[in-house]
């Protein structure tokens, strides 16, 4: 019986597989496929057996998870899938088994796109330590001061400190301690809208910056 024709019953019959068998099926049945857009689609999937692993599970767990090959084959393909075509060892003169490994499967570097990404990690370089990073830290200097400022809370404190070891204490202190109190509550909750608001927006930004490296045009 020709190889293709058993790997095609063996696919079908079971679906435990390993990350190079699901791998190596992926390669078989996505062949209708552009090669730079099966070999994009082929690197997800190696991507998610990355994932699954570092989760602790098997690549017989994931490799189910995924689905069977050929079904991903008939969402993917559409109208362009062919289950008859598995048979045809004429493409490149090779098995399934044959097929690249994961390694060879990874697109070719695109090096208009790495000098792309080298510039503009440049530019984003001199934008945060010309702008961006003086405007952050004045940004926070503002939060900081008024965190700072919450501390006029404690003035009860210092007030009943000097009852207890200087035996003086004045209405008028009483009176200044517990109005400092409250205005210390109200900046400790205003510093805490602060930083909530100056960590979103810095954490936003961050991602900003990632995603422009990345190459991500809609960051």
């Amino acid at each position: 019986m020709n190889v293709n024709i058993q790997f095609k019953i063996r696919l079908r019959k079971e679906h435990k597989m390993n990350r190079q068998q699901f791998m190596q099926a992926m390669e078989l049945v996505l062949r209708p496929m552009d090669r730079l857009e099966r070999a994009e689609l082929l690197a997800g999937y190696a991507h998610k057996f990355t994932l699954g692993l570092r989760e602790g599970k098997s690549e017989e767990d994931i490799a189910r998870e995924l689905g069977h090959p050929e079904e991903i084959a008939r969402k993917v393909l559409g109208e362009r899938y062919n289950a008859n075509a598995y048979s045809d060892t004429s493409d490149r003169g090779r098995v399934p088994f044959d097929a690249p490994s994961f390694r060879e499967m990874k697109p070719p570097v695109n090096h208009n796109r790495a000098t792309r990404n080298f510039f503009v990690c440049i530019g984003l370089i001199f934008l945060n330590l010309a702008l961006m990073i003086p405007i952050g830290l004045s940004l926070w200097s503002v939060w900081l001061t008024i965190a700072s400022l919450s501390l006029l809370a404690l003035a009860p404190v210092a007030a009943a400190f000097d009852y207890l070891y200087l035996n003086h204490l004045e209405t008028t202190e009483v009176f200044v301690a517990i109005g400092l109190l409250g205005i210390g509550i109200l900046f400790a909750l205003a510093s805490k809208f602060v930083f909530i608001a100056f960590k979103n927006v810095t954490l936003r930004y961050i991602r900003w910056n990632v995603n422009v490296m990345k190459g991500d045009v809609s960051a």
